[in-house]
């Protein structure tokens, strides 16, 4: 990879974003840390670091590409659909991650936690803020293993 170029700086940063989306989606935000990040480029920790300074940082490496991977599973078109589509997609790994990242955001510092609130607006205005709440409410249960009647079809 180049060095000490405009273009190189932008290939790393390319590259390193890349490997922090990789890395999230296969194992989880827990999972996306300068050592992860430089075994799967090959880079070093304090290249890493010249580009996404802190874990928070690293959430600039999304730019959108989560909430378009959750928006993607969305049947839209209804409220069920909609509920019924996000509960079916707990059931897959890679949402799960993203729906995890959700609820975990809270504890995050100011930038990342506006970067995903920022996210959930978007969806509240594209679902419905009632129909989104109560997902985020249904999602939490779901991944505290908590049955609930909607879970069990009793809604």
């Amino acid at each position: 990879m180049a060095k000490n170029t405009k273009e190189g700086a932008l290939q790393t940063e390319a590259l390193v974003y890349q490997s922090i989306i990789e890395i999230f989606f296969q194992d989880g935000w827990d999972a996306v840390t300068y050592g992860a990040i430089a075994k799967y480029t090959g880079l070093s920790r304090s290249g890493i670091q010249r580009v996404v300074p802190s874990k928070d940082s690293m959430v600039d490496a999304f730019q959108g590409q989560v909430l378009d991977y959750v928006s993607g599973l969305i049947d839209a078109s209804s409220p069920e659909t909609i509920k019924a589509s996000w509960l079916a997609g707990l059931e897959q790994e890679k949402f799960a991650h993203c729906v995890r990242f959700l609820l975990g955001s809270v504890y995050m510092e100011t930038q990342a936690k506006n970067k995903i609130g920022n996210g959930v607006e978007i969806l509240i205005d594209k679902y419905g803020e009632k129909v989104i709440i109560e997902l985020i409410g249904l999602s939490a249960l779901s991944l505290l293993g908590v049955e609930t009647g909607k879970k069990k079809g009793l809604d």
